[in-house]
């Protein structure tokens, strides 16, 4: 899971014990760590792809009780990926994987196709499969060329719709 707490997003590992609001800083990941520690890192590209449902699970034991994660920014050169907008809830889906793991994971092994085109052909596929009721958002700065996660620059191929992720 993924929570904000004071305006702060969070990563919740597996297995964490968190009854209370301030055991959070104790026990989970901080978002703004991770992507601080990717720019100190100071690497042409760097994503963050956060399929988090955003639902807060432990919100008994919170003073606060905001809905969705907080809007992170991307250090230059990043994309900041959600599986849905700021403030909305995900779908976790019916199988193992969420409708945006699935739709990400098949995006992804696309040969020749830009990161930023992915995405939005992600976003196409979440929105297609969860009747428009799931967003995915992005965060981005990238800058420079192209990144593809599959496949040489020199491959060019035609982009997808929505439905060949869905169906594949």
């Amino acid at each position: 899971h993924g929570v904000q707490v004071n305006g702060q997003n969070y990563l919740i590992p597996l297995g964490a014990e968190i009854t209370k609001e301030r055991h959070v800083a104790i026990e989970a990941v901080g978002a703004g760590w991770v992507l601080g520690q990717m720019e100190f890192a100071q690497n042409r590209v760097n994503f963050i792809i956060l399929d988090a449902c955003r639902n807060n699970p432990l919100t008994r034991g919170f003073r606060s009780q905001v809905r969705g994660l907080a809007k992170m920014d991307a250090p230059t050169g990043s994309i900041v990926a959600y599986s849905t907008g700021p403030g909305d809830v995900a779908a976790d889906g019916t199988g193992i994987n969420s409708p945006y793991t699935l739709a990400l994971a098949r995006a992804m092994q696309m040969p020749g196709l830009p990161a930023e085109k992915m995405f939005k052909l992600v976003r196409n596929s979440v929105m297609e499969v969860t009747n428009g009721e799931q967003t995915p958002w992005e965060e981005s700065s990238m800058t420079g060329e192209d990144f593809y996660f599959t496949g040489d620059v020199s491959v060019t191929v035609e982009t997808p719709n929505a439905s060949s992720i869905s169906d594949a």
